[in-house]
């Protein structure tokens, strides 16, 4: 009994050993690593070996959504409740300015290289916290530095030059600060990313800084302002350049032999650009800047290896035409006064097009996909036809087609035009038809009449309502002979004789919002139904499962 008892005593202090405390140093940091900043803090009380290693933890994040969310809301408060909400959120921000003060205090002691520093605010910005940041971040020689502040409209924080001669970092994220001219004293000799956002700075400033960065891979200058003018050169490295509504950019010359992509958004003041020493482009994106139709036809030859082309909202552009022999994707949408498209690309192999009905014209395509979203604010007979020769350029050359519609009204062609019009899209062995606003749509069974009439022998056929998270899914099967033949020659297809049966998946996904500590995400969850019709009533069936659905 005595020996039992003993047993058990002795098992127990085993069970109460701290087993995770007593693993190395490194494991620990490992698993703080996972957890939200404010709970790596938080184990520093848990023991001393906790607190060595929070001490050491080689990252640090100060961000005002993980720990301002009480701010945050006292901000929504009535109009009533303002100046009361106003003395409260200065007493609260003062408290959180004082519990991170203590974080960076409590380190100090033991001083550590860092491998990355945050410091993320919208309305607790406080001049000279953001300077004791920069300086610890700076003095434990960080690797990753991500400073993002916001001051009152066109208020911005100087940035230390400190910061700027940093050999140890590899990643730098600047927003909402000025930058002052450094001279010749940038050395970041080991920046391989540079983003720039919502900072203000001259033209010099702009390219000495990335001027001094050898081994820079990725450059994004976004939302800045004070420059009118971009030129850079000697980046032999860089790989990935984002220049986006830099909103006094009118010209940019851009000196980068390796880069392999490229986008320019904006602003529409921005007319020149010059890129032709970039032959190593592989994907070029271009998006409300006033390029004009020559700038394309210039620029797009003289790029050997370009793959990917997105042109969008490029209101100077009437007439666009491309000759690549490399080019596999060309995506040109919102073009407004775009008539004209003509391309001689062999190897394309996805085409999109977002926009009114314009003049198209190619070479021998070998489309795998292509997507049209066609513009219908005035549908009649007229435009009908126009659709209808606009899509048969592309029948025979791709098998997957995507087409977007506000109502699905564009897939309704009228049966008298049915009568003297071709099939538009005979060679097409799978259709996709998304409707955006499925609050107008028209009756999903007439959608798939006027598709099926579009592509008899489709073999499936999905339609999706886009706001209301539902799709149908048709698989058709064909009879052994069809009574009209393969080769569909008369206007008017019989696919409602040549249909033996159809087999249809709904599905519905419904979205679900979860709340984490520190993120906010969305999850969907899909449930499908089949079922499947053989007779010569599929509309009427499908027009019934359709109400069932709602």
């Amino acid at each position: 009994m005595v020996d039992g008892s003993f047993d058990i005593i002795k098992k127990r202090r085993i069970d109460d050993v701290d087993r995770i405390s007593a693993l190395p140093e490194s494991i620990l940091q490992h698993i703080m690593s996972f957890l939200p900043f404010r709970d790596v803090v938080r184990t520093s009380v848990l023991s001393k070996t906790w607190e060595k290693a929070w001490h050491t933890f080689p990252d640090i994040e100060f961000d005002e959504k993980l720990f301002g969310q009480d701010l945050r809301n006292l901000l929504l408060l009535g109009f009533n409740e303002l100046d009361r909400g106003h003395k409260r959120f200065d007493q609260m921000k003062r408290k959180l300015l004082n519990y991170w003060e203590k974080v960076l205090q409590s380190r100090r002691w033991e001083m550590t290289s860092l491998r990355k520093f945050t410091l993320k605010t919208e309305r607790l910005s406080d001049l000279e916290f953001v300077h004791q940041c920069i300086r610890y971040a700076v003095e434990n020689n960080v690797k990753v530095l991500k400073l993002e502040i916001s001051l009152e409209k066109d208020v911005f924080y100087n940035l230390p030059q400190m910061v700027l001669c940093l050999k140890s970092i590899t990643v730098l994220k600047l927003r909402g600060f000025k930058l002052e001219s450094p001279g010749s004293n940038v050395k970041l000799s080991s920046l391989r990313e540079l983003y720039l956002s919502d900072v203000n700075a001259d033209v010099h400033v702009v390219e000495n800084l990335v001027g001094g960065c050898p081994l820079i891979e990725f450059l994004s200058i976004e939302f800045c302002g004070g420059f009118k003018s971009l030129k850079l050169s000697g980046l032999s490295k860089l790989s990935i350049i984002k220049v986006q509504s830099n909103s006094e950019l009118e010209w940019m010359t851009i000196n980068a032999p390796n880069a392999r992509s490229m986008a320019v958004i904006g602003p529409d003041i921005l007319s020149d650009i010059n890129i032709a020493t970039c032959k190593n482009l592989k994907f070029l994106g271009l998006c409300t800047a006033s390029v004009v139709d020559g700038w394309l036809s210039n620029q797009i030859p003289g790029l050997p290896l370009l793959e990917g082309l997105n042109i969008g909202l490029c209101y100077e552009l009437k007439s666009i035409k491309i000759s690549s022999s490399s080019l596999k994707t060309l995506v040109i949408s919102s073009c407004m006064n775009l008539v004209e498209v003509k391309f001689e690309t062999p190897n394309l192999t996805k085409f999109g097009y977002e926009g009114e009905i314009i003049s198209f014209s190619s070479g021998v395509l070998s489309l795998l996909e292509t997507d049209f979203y066609i513009y219908s604010s005035n549908i009649d007979n007229e435009w009908y036809v126009k659709f209808v020769e606009l899509i048969t350029k592309f029948h025979g050359f791709s098998k997957v087609l995507n087409l977007q519609s506000d109502s699905g009204q564009i897939a309704i062609v009228p049966s008298a035009l049915r009568q003297i019009l071709p099939p538009p899209l005979s060679g097409v062995k799978h259709l996709n038809f998304a409707i955006t606003m499925p609050f107008k749509s028209f009756p999903i069974a007439q959608v798939l009449d006027g598709l099926l009439w579009m592509s008899p022998h489709v073999q499936t056929v999905s339609i999706k309502l886009g706001q209301y998270f539902k799709t149908f899914r048709f698989q058709f099967s064909y009879k052994e002979h069809l009574l009209c033949g393969e080769e569909i020659k008369l206007p008017v297809s019989c696919w409602k004789d040549c249909i033996k049966k159809v087999e249809i998946e709904f599905i519905s996904e419904k979205m679900e919002v979860i709340e984490t500590f520190n993120n906010v995400d969305m999850r969907t969850e899909a449930d499908s139904k089949w079922y499947a019709f053989e007779d010569e009533l599929l509309l009427e069936k499908i027009d019934k499962l359709v109400s069932q659905s709602q």
